[in-house]
């Protein structure tokens, strides 16, 4: 397993949708849903108003699908609690990989990604930034990151 790194999310969205594949999927790869054994969602209130939400895809999905099912998921929450923006007060992940021996290739064996997150009325940075990196702290409007991160989940 390897870190995908400080700015995860942020990257992620200056980038636009990472993993963003058109077409069909095949059967066993992650969707966008509840955990199940092939991936999915998760999300706990761990205090008043913050929430961890959990991704994790199979390596049959694209790459970032778990990256993009965490951040979608955690605005589809906040948003639906009336919230315009989300703060992102920690966020840890990885990406495990796996090869043939003598391979120059190796392909992806599935992700996660742990995002702490609480709902805001305005773009205005989180004041307490649970990271040991200050830079993976943000604030996102949630309207537009669910607009660039809906395709690449293939949600109708």
């Amino acid at each position: 397993m390897r870190y995908v790194g400080p700015m995860l999310l942020a990257a992620m969205m200056l980038s636009g949708c990472a993993g963003s594949q058109p077409g069909a999927r095949p059967g066993t790869a992650t969707k966008y849903r509840p955990s199940y054994i092939f991936g999915g969602y998760s999300e706990k209130q761990i205090e008043p108003g913050i929430w961890l939400v959990k991704a994790r895809s199979n390596g049959i999905a694209e790459s970032g699908f778990g990256r993009n099912m965490a951040a979608y998921r955690a605005a589809e929450l906040l948003k639906a609690q009336g919230f315009s923006h989300m703060q992102i007060l920690k966020q840890y992940g990885k990406q495990s990989f796996f090869g043939v021996r003598g391979a120059a290739a190796t392909h992806s064996a599935g992700e996660f990604l742990n995002l702490t997150v609480r709902g805001a009325h305005s773009p205005s940075p989180p004041a307490d930034c649970r990271d040991k990196r200050p830079s993976s702290c943000a604030t996102v409007a949630i309207d537009p990151l669910m607009a660039r991160l809906k395709p690449s989940l293939h949600i109708q």
